[in-house]
C-alpha cells in the first residue's frame, strides 16, 4: 500500500492553466487549436511508426495534439486521461480538428492505473509525459497495465523529462555557462516552472526507466534526446558546445534532458 509520501497527485492539480501555459507544447496547443504537434510530441511520435489500422492507445493524452495526429494516419486512436481540464482540452482540439477522418479519435475519463480495455486490445500504447507524474508504486501497476492491453509484438512507448543525471550533473554546468553570459538562472532548475515541484513525483534517470520497463515484463530499449535545443539562439559558442554536449559520450548522458523509451511486448 502506497505511504502518505506517495498518493497520487490529484487531478485537480491539472487544470486549464496547466495545460495551456505552463505544460511543454501550450503555445503550438494555443496558436494552432492542437492541430501542431509541439517538437516533443512528433520525436515521440515519430518512433512509434504506426500503420493505417492499427489500433493505439493514448494512456494520459492530455490536450490530445497526439490524437489529431494519429487520426489523420488512419489510425484508430484512443485516449484517456483523468484530468478534466485535459478531456474538455482535448474535446476541442478533436472539434476543430478535420472532419473527414475513417475513424475518430475516442477519448475516455479513466486512469493509467486501471485501463477499461480487455486485454490485448491494442498494437500500440503512448505515455508521453505521464512517467514522471506517477510515484514508483504507481508506475509499476500502469506498465503493466499496458502489457496487458497490449497485443503480442506490440509496444508501448514511452517519453520523460527531465533526465535526472541532467539536473544533477548537466544543468550546473549549465548555469554556470548562463551566468558568464550574464544570465541569472536558479540553483535548482524545478524553481524555472511553476508546477513541477507538486507534480513530478518521480523524476527518472535512462537506467531507473529501462528497470522499470523490464520489471513489467517488456523488452526494453531506451534513449537520450535533446529536444528542447536548449542551446539554440545564444550564439556560435554555445551552439558549438551544445552541439558537442548532446552527441559526445559520455556528456550526452548528462546533458541530454528527454528520455525515450520503447517497450516491446513478446
Amino acid at each position: 500500500m502506497p505511504d502518505r509520501q506517495s498518493i497520487p497527485v490529484d487531478s485537480t492539480a491539472y487544470d486549464r492553466a496547466y495545460f495551456c501555459h505552463d505544460c511543454e507544447g501550450s503555445e503550438e496547443f494555443v496558436a494552432t487549436a492542437g492541430r501542431l504537434p509541439s517538437r516533443r510530441l512528433l520525436e515521440a511520435l515519430a518512433a512509434l511508426r504506426v500503420k493505417p489500422g492499427m489500433r493505439v492507445l493514448d494512456a494520459g493524452c492530455g490536450r490530445g495534439e497526439s490524437l489529431v495526429w494519429l487520426a489523420s494516419r488512419q489510425v484508430e486512436a484512443w485516449g484517456l486521461d483523468y484530468a478534466s481540464a485535459a478531456l474538455q482540452l482535448a474535446h476541442s482540439a478533436l472539434g476543430h480538428a478535420s472532419p473527414g477522418w475513417e475513424v475518430p479519435p475516442r477519448l475516455l475519463a479513466a486512469n493509467v492505473r486501471q485501463l477499461p480495455f480487455a486485454s490485448q486490445s491494442f498494437e500500440r500504447v503512448l505515455m508521453l509525459d505521464v512517467v514522471e507524474h506517477l510515484h514508483p508504486w504507481e508506475l509499476a501497476v500502469a506498465l503493466r497495465e499496458a502489457w496487458r492491453v497490449l497485443r503480442p509484438g506490440g509496444k508501448l512507448l514511452v517519453h520523460t523529462a527531465p533526465n535526472l543525471w541532467y539536473y544533477h550533473y548537466g544543468y550546473p554546468l549549465y548555469r554556470l555557462f548562463q551566468r558568464m553570459r550574464g544570465v541569472d538562472l536558479p540553483v535548482d532548475p524545478r524553481d524555472r516552472f511553476r508546477y513541477h515541484r507538486h507534480v513530478h513525483v518521480n523524476e527518472q534517470t535512462p537506467l531507473m526507466l529501462r528497470r522499470a520497463l523490464r520489471e513489467a515484463g517488456f523488452r526494453p530499449h531506451v534513449w537520450l534526446a535533446d529536444i528542447q535545443q536548449r542551446w539554440a539562439g545564444q550564439g556560435r559558442l554555445a551552439c558549438v558546445l551544445g552541439w558537442l554536449a548532446i552527441h559526445v559520450y559520455p556528456l550526452r548522458w548528462v546533458f541530454c534532458g528527454d528520455i525515450l523509451g520503447e517497450g516491446c511486448k513478446e
